[in-house]
Formats: structure tokens, C-alpha cells, sequence
């Protein structure tokens, strides 16, 4: 990655690389230049992050529809005029289409899923599970039957989060259901979605992952 990609207004999670990675702090680029990225003090909600100069760090954030994480180390913590961390630039980074960004496993049961009409009208799916998600769609299993090309109208929760997601997805695939099973399995890829929606649940899934990646897991 070319670190000069990195705007001011950049919206980053942080993540020291050593003790709890299961949590990640939210940041913003304050200013980039040839020799140091200046961001805001890594907050999740109320607290703020903990850090000396000197220790590493792992940065992600999403642009132009791609996903970003490098690692870093602190040079400089900064209290006036305003508080905030001074990092090194990156010497190397991980870039991945979103299309092939980390898919987590879930069963999340939404609260709303209907078929969208091209008139706009929507007819409810029964039984409806998400599989699995990423920061570009989702896997879902239904008992409606349903075509490539249908467009989906979704609600529902993520773990820890007390907004809802609210999306549209367009369905690229669908499998019937094998011998003895009932339920129609799809996979879609998210469309029309505002980018703070899309960047909200990618920063959902690299917390998860980031989880189970401390507990062993992955």
C-alpha cells in the first residue's frame, strides 16, 4: 500500500499488537506526510486507547472498496494542541479485495428479509439465516425460493452493536437444497449500501476476527 492514500478524515481502527487484540480502537487521519502519519487518540466509546511511544501497532481501515491493514509502530504521542499519535509509515501492508476479505461464520436470524420487486414492492422470505458475512456481502439460507438477479431488502442485528444494518442485496448464486433438507442456500453481494453502513460492518468483522484470532481460533 502506498501510505499517501491515507486522507485527512480517513476513518482507522487501531490495534496494539500485543495483549487483547479482540478489540479494536476507532481513529482519524489528522494529516499525512512523506515521513509520518498523524492520527487522532484511538477511542472505543469512552476509553481511550492505552499506548507508549515506541509500540507497535496494527492499523486497518477501507478505501476505494478495498481493505488495508498494515502494521506500525507509535513515534510520537502528541498532547498539544491537540492530543493524538504520530505513527511511522508503513513499510509494508496487506491488501485485499473486498470480494476476498476474511468471510465470518454466524448465524444471524434477521429481523426483516423480503423479496424487492422491480416495482419496488416486497414479499417477505421464511426461515431466514445468515451463514456467513464479509465486508461485501453474505450467505444466507432460506425456505423461499428465490433466482439470480433477485434483489433483497435485509434488517438485522450485529453482536455488540446497537444499531441495526439495513441493506439491499443483489443475489448472485443460489443453491437448492440437498437430499433431505428443505432450506434454498444464496450468496449476494451488498448494493446501494451507504458507505458508513459498508465501513461499519467491515470494522464488525475484523473485530471478530481479530477475537477469534487471540483465542486461537484461526
Amino acid at each position: 500500500m502506498d501510505y499517501v492514500d491515507l486522507r485527512p478524515g480517513t476513518r482507522v481502527n487501531v490495534a496494539p499488537m500485543e495483549g487483547d487484540l479482540g478489540a479494536s480502537f476507532e481513529a482519524t487521519v489528522r494529516s499525512v506526510t512523506e515521513n509520518a502519519i498523524r492520527i487522532t487518540m484511538p477511542e472505543r466509546g469512552e476509553e481511550v486507547l492505552a499506548i507508549d511511544a515506541g509500540q507497535p501497532i496494527t492499523l486497518f481501515t477501507s478505501l476505494h472498496g478495498q481493505v488495508y491493514r498494515f502494521s506500525t509502530k507509535v513515534r510520537l504521542i502528541e498532547t498539544a494542541p491537540v492530543e493524538g499519535l504520530v505513527i511511522e509509515p508503513p513499510a509494508e501492508a496487506e491488501k485485499n479485495e473486498r470480494r476476498t476479505f476474511y468471510r465470518l461464520m454466524t448465524r444471524i436470524v434477521p429481523r426483516y428479509a423480503a423479496e424487492v420487486s422491480r416495482d419496488g414492492a416486497e414479499s417477505p422470505l421464511s426461515e431466514n439465516v445468515i451463514l456467513d458475512l464479509s465486508g461485501g456481502g453474505l450467505q444466507m439460507q432460506t425456505l423461499t425460493r428465490l433466482e439470480p438477479g433477485s434483489k433483497l431488502h435485509l434488517v438485522f442485528s450485529l453482536d455488540g452493536d446497537p444499531l441495526e444494518m439495513e441493506v439491499t442485496l443483489d443475489v448472485l448464486t443460489v443453491n437448492p437444497p440437498v437430499r433431505g433438507a428443505r432450506f434454498y442456500r444464496l450468496h449476494g453481494r451488498f448494493a446501494s449500501v451507504p458507505r458508513s453502513e459498508v465501513e461499519r460492518l467491515v470494522r464488525y468483522v475484523y473485530r471478530q476476527q481479530l477475537e477469534l484470532r487471540r483465542k486461537g481460533v484461526l
